[in-house]
């Protein structure tokens, strides 16, 4: 990367009012661990994701701005029904859009950071080392 990349902080809702299955069961988390596997691999620099039983977090990095945000958000939950399918598990249902949150370079690790005390801020784990849902696969770029 020549210079600092473009950073988004974003958060994929499931919609509560007709969805009752939870992200973080045994067969949803693989599937979409699988799913952030790939998004870190060939479309961002995946600073940190985190699945939680209703939301999903992702902080990344591009080297080319994304036109629109929620096209992204829509197209990663596209992707993880297109792996639920392959598993035989029905489609979710999510908010339309993501929600947003403004990140600069200096704010990436404190980002970072909140986003992986997620499941202790929830009391689903004592420590964040024990949420299995979650992962930081780019190392943070110079000046975060």
């Amino acid at each position: 990367m020549a210079g600092p990349p473009f950073l988004y902080n974003i958060t994929l809702m499931l919609n509560r009012a007709s969805e009752t299955r939870r992200l973080t069961t045994s067969s949803h988390g693989q599937a979409i661990i699988g799913v952030m596997n790939d998004i870190a691999e060939r479309h961002a620099h995946l600073y940190a994701w985190m699945v939680m039983p209703d939301h999903i977090h992702l902080l990344f990095g591009r080297d080319e701005q994304l036109d629109d945000v929620d096209d992204f958000a829509g197209r990663v939950k596209r992707r993880i029904n297109k792996a639920f399918e392959r598993r035989d598990m029905a489609k979710l249902r999510w908010v339309d859009g993501c929600t947003k949150y403004d990140v600069a370079i200096g704010e990436l690790r404190r980002a970072r950071d909140y986003i992986l005390a997620n499941p202790v801020r929830g009391q689903l784990v004592k420590q964040a080392e024990d949420w299995e849902l979650s992962g930081t696969p780019a190392p943070l770029p110079d000046g975060a």
